[in-house]
Parts: structure tokens; sequence; C-alpha cells
């Protein structure tokens, strides 16, 4: 980008020594950055402030604004707006700054709004591990293909749609599958397995070696 040149201002401190600054800094001199951080170190912090609650976030503002002014050297022509340059890349990264800010506070809020789910208890924690470990079992015993629906619909939430891709068979077939897979489920298990064959999704249960039963 290509600043226009404004002749009114002069002298070591105003314009022309921002525009030096900027030459050096566009020719790779990293010792430019130092008088550029004395500069305008403290006037663009407060300025981020304007935008962001803490300090801390404006001084990041402030370093990031610089980080980029440096990378990005060989890109834009030297001239004597230095102190415009500088704060047009620190309100645009204030203002995203800010908006992120925003997000994540309606996230934590809206955390915060959800009920919290009740602890389960060892007793229940025991009887719903070993209704698992029952339900896996049965899993096993089931014939390859049956196996292979049940596992791909309950443990990895597949469609019939994706499960008969994936299978190479028809939709119909795994629905066909399912039902003869969910039937032998019920006749060998307790009543208390409808609460799990109910769900979307079972969970994984690990053997003792770390890796899945399925």
């Amino acid at each position: 980008m290509e600043l226009r040149q404004d002749a009114r201002v002069r002298g070591p401190g105003g314009r022309d020594g921002d525009r030096s600054i900027m030459e050096r800094i566009h020719a790779g001199d990293s010792s430019a950055l130092d008088e550029l951080l004395e500069r305008y170190w403290n006037p663009l912090v407060t300025y981020s402030l304007q935008f962001v609650p803490h300090r801390d976030a404006a001084e990041d503002i402030v370093q990031e604004a610089v980080v980029k002014v440096w990378k990005g050297r060989t890109e834009w022509t030297p001239t004597h707006r230095l102190q415009s340059f500088l704060y047009r890349i620190v309100r645009n990264l204030a203002l995203n700054e800010r908006k992120r800010h925003r997000i994540r506070r309606r996230w934590m809020e809206s955390q915060r709004r959800e009920p919290r789910q009740s602890v389960p208890t060892p007793l229940e924690v025991a009887e719903g591990e070993e209704l698992r470990s029952q339900v896996d079992e049965v899993v096993q015993d089931l014939p390859p293909k049956r196996r292979e629906v049940f596992v791909l619909s309950r443990y990895h939430g597949r469609s019939y749609r994706e499960i008969a891709e994936i299978m190479d068979i028809s939709p119909q077939t795994v629905a066909n599958q399912m039902t003869s897979a969910l039937d032998e489920l019920r006749q060998r298990l307790r009543p208390q397995i409808e609460a799990f064959l109910s769900r979307e999704q079972l969970r994984v249960i690990p053997g003792r070696d770390g890796r899945s039963d399925v």
C-alpha cells in the first residue's frame, strides 16, 4: 500500500523522521523497530484501550501491529505517514479482538446457563459398566455382517445410507441386519438394555489392553 506524502511537516521528530523509520524498516533494518516503539508505543496502547478492556490485551495488539509492519515491509511504500499507518493497523486488530472477546463472553454465559449434569453414584457407574460389558459380549457373538452394521450405527453414529456405502450393500439390507441385531440383544440381555438401545450412539468400551473390543 502507498500513502500520499505531505510536505508541510518537517524535522527529525516529525513526519520526515517517520519516513526515515519506514525506509529503514522497508530495507530490513530491525533497529528501526526500536525507534518506532519508543515513539509510538504508549500512544498506540492508550488508543487500543478504547477497544479492549485490559492493558495486557492492548499491549498484545500493539505488538502484533508492529510484527505486521515488519513482516509486510516489502508490500508497502515508505512514506512519512507512519503514524496513520500504525493507528489503522492497531484499530483493525483491536476491533477483531473485541469481536473475539464478545464471542468468548457469550459462549461462557451460555455455558453457565446450561443445567449441570448430575454426577453418577459409584453404584450407577458400576451398573452402567457392567451393562455395557454385556452388550459388547453379545455384539461380539453376532454374525460378522450384523456385528459390523451394529458397530457402525451404534458405536460410530453412521446413518443407514452411510453404512450401505461403506459396506457396499443396500440400505434395506442395513435396516434388516440392524433389526436382527437389536432383536438378538433384547432376547439375550436383561430389560435394562432398553435404555442403552434407545440412545443414538453407544460408547466404545476399551479392552484391558487399551484397544476397543469391537
